[in-house]
C-alpha cells in the first residue's frame, strides 16, 4: 500500500507539472513552470566549458573525492543578496515584473543564474519528494515538454542506481537535466528515489544547441561543477531535442562504482571513446566520466 500511495503521489505531481507547463505556454512571455525534480546547491560557480578537456580531470586519480562545505557569509542589510540580485536580473531579462518572477521562483523552487541566463532548481526544493517514475516522461509530452532521454542503470553498494539524462524543449524553455536516483533492489518496480544527501554526485555539463555550435565552441549554457542529485538548466527560448549536444562530467565514489557505471553506460548505448570528437562516447579517468551525448536514447514524443 505504501508503494501504491507513493505512486499516486508521483502521478499527482506529474499532473500538476503538466498544468503548470500549459499555463506557461499560454503566455509566451511568462516565466518558468518547468520540470519534475530539484537540485543544485547555490547559484552556480560557473566554469567555462568548451568541449570538455583533459585539464578538467585534475585531482581524480586514486582517492575518493572529498566534499568541501562552503561557509556562509553575512550580508550588509542595505546590500541586495546574490539571490535577490539574481531574481532582479531574471525579471529584467524576461521582461516580467519582479513580483511575478519572485513568486514563480519561490513557488516552484527555482533560482536564476544571471551570467548563464538559466533557471535551475535548488537542492531541497519541494519537487524532490516526487522521486522518479517513468510516467513523468510519458505524460510530459502532453504538457509541451519534448525531449530526448536516456537511462544509465547499474548496481552499487547494495542499491540499484539510475542516472538519467534529458535534453530538449520544456514549454517556453530549452534545457537539460541529469538526475541521480536509487532504490533497494526489488523494493519497487518503476519508482526510484531521489538520491539523499549521502548519495549525491559531483556533476557538471555544458550544452550546445547544435553539433555545429559544439564544433565551433559556441555554448548554449553551462551548469557548473557541484555536488547534488539533479542538475538542471532551463533557458528561455527554443531548442530541438535531437540537435542539442551535452558535454558532461560525472564523478563516482570509487573504483567499484566506476566499473559498475561504465557497464551501465555501455548497456545504455554509449561507447568508450574520446568524448570530445566522437558523439555518444564516454571516457573514464580515475573515478570521473566524461560523456559527449547526442543521439543515444529515445524521445518522449512521436516524431511523426
Amino acid at each position: 500500500m505504501r508503494v501504491t500511495a507513493k505512486r499516486m503521489f508521483c502521478m499527482v505531481l506529474a499532473a500538476l507539472m503538466i498544468l503548470f507547463s500549459f499555463t506557461a505556454c499560454n503566455n509566451e512571455e511568462e516565466d518558468p513552470g518547468i520540470t519534475r525534480g530539484t537540485d543544485s546547491i547555490q547559484a552556480p560557480a560557473v566554469t567555462t566549458t568548451a568541449p570538455v578537456t583533459e585539464a578538467t580531470t585534475a585531482a581524480t586519480t586514486g582517492t575518493t573525492a572529498s566534499t568541501t562545505k562552503k561557509s556562509s557569509s553575512s550580508n550588509n542589510s542595505n546590500t541586495p543578496t546574490k539571490s535577490q540580485q539574481d531574481i532582479s536580473d531574471a525579471a529584467n531579462n524576461s521582461g516580467q515584473s519582479l513580483a511575478l518572477v519572485s513568486s514563480l521562483i519561490n513557488a516552484f523552487g527555482f533560482n536564476y543564474d544571471s551570467k548563464e541566463q538559466v533557471f535551475y532548481t535548488e537542492l531541497d526544493s519541494w519537487q524532490r519528494s516526487g522521486n522518479y517514475i517513468k510516467h513523468y516522461d510519458t505524460v510530459a509530452a502532453f504538457g509541451n515538454m519534448r525531449y530526448l532521454t536516456t537511462k544509465v542503470d547499474f548496481n552499487y553498494d547494495g542499491l540499484s542506481w539510475r542516472l538519467q539524462f534529458w535534453k530538449g524543449q520544456y514549454g517556453a524553455f530549452g534545457g537539460a537535466e541529469i538526475g541521480v536516483y536509487n532504490k533497494i533492489p526489488g523494493q519497487t518496480d518503476e519508482l526510484y528515489y531521489c538520491a539523499d544527501d549521502d548519495h549525491l554526485l559531483y556533476m557538471s555539463y555544458t550544452m550546445y544547441k547544435t553539433p555545429s555550435d559544439y564544433h565551433n565552441g559556441i555554448k548554449y549554457f553551462t551548469r557548473g561543477w557541484q555536488k547534488h542529485w539533479w542538475l538542471t538548466g532551463f533557458k528561455p527560448g527554443t531548442a530541438t531535442a535531437t540537435d542539442l549536444v551535452m558535454s558532461a562530467r560525472i564523478r563516482t565514489y570509487d573504483t567499484q562504482m566506476a566499473s559498475a557505471m561504465e557497464k551501465g553506460l555501455q548497456a545504455a548505448g554509449f561507447k568508450s571513446g574520446d568524448a570530445k570528437t566522437q558523439y555518444d562516447t564516454y571516457r573514464r579517468s580515475g573515478f570521473d566520466f566524461f560523456i559527449l551525448w547526442y543521439s543515444v536514447g529515445t524521445t518522449n514524443y512521436n516524431n511523426n
